[in-house]
């Protein structure tokens, strides 16, 4: 089953109102009962690496921009941030990605967990130093980046690396 841009928006909608979401959710239990789908995953091939933590794909005909869920890499200026973006680009560009829809961010992004080949490539980011778990929206990735950190993965050789919103809050400032 494919699902299109007009109906993930849909999902983040109903993401965001409990009430609708509960509705929906019966709604689509019961229809899952009756129709099982397996393929009902959101299927996109990358395009292009934007940074460390966003892509474009296309889905059907369209372009869509993802904004990797739960992870912040640092910012293409900032240290680490060209090599965040080289590692994300050797991983996922021109490869058919699973995404799980998260939500929409103020910009308009699709926010996502990227799989490709049922490997979860957030995590992948976090575990090798080239993003930062983002605890502020989420502590999925904790663990990787205490992982990262012990074993003094990417961004984590120096001794004090900028967290992007913080590097991001700099530049507002100047």
């Amino acid at each position: 089953m494919k699902i299109s841009k007009k109906q993930i928006k849909l999902l983040i909608t109903l993401l965001k109102d409990p009430k609708k979401f509960l509705i929906a959710f019966f709604l689509f239990a019961f229809a899952y009962i009756l129709n099982y789908d397996s393929g009902s995953y959101i299927n996109a091939k990358v395009s292009r690496v934007v940074d460390g933590d966003t892509i474009e794909a296309k889905f059907e005909d369209e372009k869509l921009k993802i904004r990797l869920f739960g992870i912040d890499a640092p910012e293409s200026d900032q240290a680490y941030g060209k090599m965040a973006a080289q590692f994300l680009n050797a991983i996922v560009l021109n490869k058919e990605v699973v995404l799980n829809v998260k939500d929409e961010d103020k910009y308009g992004r699709i926010l996502a967990i990227v799989y490709l080949n049922d490997k979860d490539i957030n995590q992948v980011m976090v575990k090798n130093g080239f993003a930062w778990a983002y605890e502020h929206y989420s502590d999925l990735y904790v663990n990787e980046q205490n992982y990262a950190k012990e074993n003094k993965k990417g961004l984590w050789v120096d001794e004090n690396p900028i967290e992007p919103y913080k590097w991001r809050k700099q530049i507002r400032l100047k």
